[in-house]
């Protein structure tokens, strides 16, 4: 099984090379045409009303009364943590132990307490139990983050929150495509987040929006800007490269470069809000078609695997919620050994299988000092981080690479650890 493996990584079916010394599969791909780019590059000299443009679309798509463009995801969720805290210094917020270290950046610029709620690392959901811990401890404000667009179990979050009279801030920053009883992800909370920044389901290269759903008085006074030009100039620059680089042939070039940390998850200090750069915006409007028909492929990719794929003890499964449609921004699965429980690591990391995030949130300095509570561990949250890995899904996956990462995982699963 191995030699067939091989032969399917470096071949082509009619026996031609499939990869150069360069190909390396992206984890995740962002759709972003030349056309989308040169059209970005219009609005750095000259003026184009595309920020009135998506938040009008946003509006309208995630059934919001306020929308507040920001330079990013980051940014925005800072946006919805100042206010649900309704300018409270010390107000707590409950926070997943496992997440993007982009949360942690958020509360650490904010004036708020942290207390930490567990997750199931078989639905991927906050577990009940330790949610309502954090809350009975006092948070009045929720942070709920689907991982890779898998919906969580909203109902028990709403009920929980409710009975507490906690507000939910959805972040949804990897959620596009996916939804819950016919709701996409990002019209569920009190405050949804978006993010449109690189390797998202939906991407202006950069970007986040708040969205606010609270039915009174809600200030929609934009971040400040310190320069349009200058702010364009650079989602311009950035577009263009992801253009050139973001391409399996190429890629192995830029993710063999350390500096640049392609594919690394790092915690990053706060800085400065800012408004979302006018050629973000128009990245965003140019790419939604695409970024549709991009997560219907990624859908369609995923099933193909959880039909094929022998998950058993040691390669296991994510279930999401059964009235829930997944968006698969990438696929989650739980493999004994994380990454490292391959064989050959470096084979699985060349088809774009990528480690999840590597540790808790209670693991990083920026929480620990801000975190409150009585719970000392989270163990779903410490399986995912030993576990969990994700496997790409993306449209340019090629049949062959899809058909070499299910004989992989099978081959691990066959093999045990």
């Amino acid at each position: 099984m191995k030699q067939e493996l091989t032969t399917r990584l470096l071949h082509r079916r009619n026996g031609s090379p499939r990869w150069n010394v360069f190909h390396r599969q992206l984890p995740v791909f962002s759709p972003l045409s030349l056309d989308a780019v040169r059209a970005a590059g219009g609005a750095v000299f000259r003026w184009r009303d595309a920020v009135s443009d998506v938040r009008s679309l946003l509006e309208r798509q995630y059934v919001a009364d306020a929308v507040l463009l920001c330079a990013s995801g980051t940014d925005a969720l800072r946006r919805a943590l100042d206010l649900g805290a309704k300018g409270r210094p010390g107000t707590t917020v409950a926070l997943p132990a496992y997440t993007c270290f982009d949360v942690a950046t958020a509360a650490a610029g904010t004036d708020l307490k942290v207390v930490l709620y567990d997750i199931d690392p078989v639905t991927l959901s906050p577990n009940g139990e330790s949610l309502e811990r954090a809350l009975r401890f006092g948070a009045q404000v929720v942070v709920v983050a689907p991982f890779c667009g898998i919906p969580v179990d909203w109902q028990g979050v709403a009920a929980l929150a409710s009975q507490a009279g906690a507000l939910v801030i959805e972040d949804a920053a990897q959620g596009h495509g996916a939804s819950w009883r016919g709701r996409q992800l990002g019209s569920l909370g009190d405050v949804s987040v978006l993010s449109f920044g690189r390797g998202k389901g939906w991407t202006g290269v950069a970007g986040g929006a708040l969205l606010v759903r609270l039915g009174r008085g809600v200030t929609t006074e934009q971040p400040s800007l310190p320069g349009r030009i200058g702010a364009s100039l650079a989602v311009v620059t950035r577009a263009a490269a992801q253009c050139a680089l973001g391409r399996p042939e190429v890629y192995a070039l830029p993710a063999s470069v350390p500096g640049l940390g392609l594919g690394e998850t790092r915690y990053r200090r706060p800085g400065a809000v800012h408004r979302m750069a006018r050629a973000a915006a128009i990245l965003i409007r140019e790419t939604h078609a695409a970024a549709e028909r991009e997560a219907a492929i990624r859908r369609r990719h995923a099933r193909d695997y959880r039909r094929r794929i022998h998950f058993r003890p040691g390669v296991s499964a994510v279930s999401p919620p059964g009235d829930a449609v997944p968006g698969y921004l990438r696929m989650p699965i739980r493999l004994a050994g994380g990454l490292a429980g391959f064989a050959a690591p470096h084979r699985a990391r060349r088809l774009g299988i990528a480690s999840g995030y590597p540790s808790t949130l209670a693991a990083l300095p920026a929480i620990r000092q801000r975190l409150v509570g009585d719970e000392q561990r989270w163990p779903g949250a410490e399986v995912l981080a030993r576990e969990l890995v994700t496997v790409p899904t993306h449209s340019r996956v090629s049949t062959g690479e899809r058909d070499a990462i299910v004989e992989l995982l099978n081959e691990h699963g066959a093999t045990g650890d």
